[in-house]
């Protein structure tokens, strides 16, 4: 069986076939449900190995992660390489995102350039702190590093590459993003990420404290979740860009980022978290005419 003529993905449309060939046994669901499980499967690989960005994603990280017997994440990575959405390294052994992916990036157009907007901030920003500045949006369960400023301080923190996704709550741009959501969506964001957060060290109940103590601060804090001697701070940006849940932080080596100069920072974020507001409300009011086709 060919994946050729979803859009999305280019699977089959034989939703009894694909189950067979993904190894996925019918348990007795419609057909509307087993083909959401599938597809969700198919999509869970994809982010993982999105996640993992050159970090060695293979089969047996890739079906853990995805919660998924092993020959049954082997049969659906062949599907998905075999069509160009993923390769893999004969030497090593792991998997990266396909060509085809990278096609599809160049066709798609945000309707919101975020990047566009915020290039202004992130410059300012860092200008006055010297370190390096990251503008962080929600992916579903995943924060998203959008883009990045860097710093010119002798030291430059650079954990996060553009591009890069980990679960919300795992870093401070991603903690803020997630505490600005409504209660009811951080249980569900929570309960979808448990597992993966022990691969960071962390537990669901130290990720509730967490989003609990930067609601009550106003600006998240992090020390070493992504990098160890790495701290963050960030705040979420009211109201989101384009009405997607984003953040703006700064990361330093730990000495840079001690109790006074973290209240400095948070300052200056504030500042420009008001300032980036009257950009996107001007945007909005005056939408650039050419950005999407």
């Amino acid at each position: 069986m060919e994946f050729r003529d979803l859009p999305a993905l280019r699977f089959s449309c034989c939703a009894d076939s694909l189950g067979s060939l993904l190894g996925i046994a019918p348990n007795g669901l419609s057909p509307s449900l087993r083909w959401r499980a599938r597809r969700e499967r198919a999509v869970s690989l994809l982010r993982e190995v999105s996640a993992a960005r050159g970090n060695g994603a293979t089969l047996k990280m890739l079906a853990h992660c995805a919660g998924l017997p092993q020959p049954t994440a082997h049969r659906l990575l062949k599907v998905l390489q075999a069509e160009g959405l993923l390769e893999r390294d004969p030497a090593s052994r792991s998997y990266r995102l396909g060509s085809l992916l990278y096609e599809f990036g160049l066709a798609a157009a945000p309707r919101v350039d975020a990047r566009r907007l915020c290039a202004g901030t992130l410059e300012r920003i860092t200008e006055a702190v010297g370190d390096t500045t990251y503008l962080n949006c929600r992916s579903d369960n995943d924060a998203l590093c959008l883009d990045r400023s860097e710093g010119v301080s002798e030291i430059r923190a650079l954990p996060i590459e553009i591009g890069n996704r980990r679960p919300l709550g795992v870093g401070a741009g991603s903690l803020a993003v997630l505490a600005s959501l409504p209660s009811s969506e951080v249980d569900a964001v929570i309960a979808a990420n448990a597992g993966r957060y022990r691969r960071h060290g962390l537990t669901a109940e130290r990720i509730r404290t967490y989003v609990e103590a930067t609601r009550a601060r106003g600006f998240a804090i992090t020390s070493g979740r992504i990098v160890a001697r790495y701290r963050g701070v960030a705040i979420a940006i009211g109201n989101g860009i384009g009405g997607t849940p984003a953040s703006l932080s700064v990361v330093a080596v730990a000495e840079r980022l001690d109790t006074r100069r973290i209240e400095l920072v948070a300052r200056l974020l504030a500042r420009e978290k008001k300032a980036l507001r009257a950009i996107l409300t001007n945007e909005r009011e005056n939408p650039r005419r050419g950005i999407a086709p």
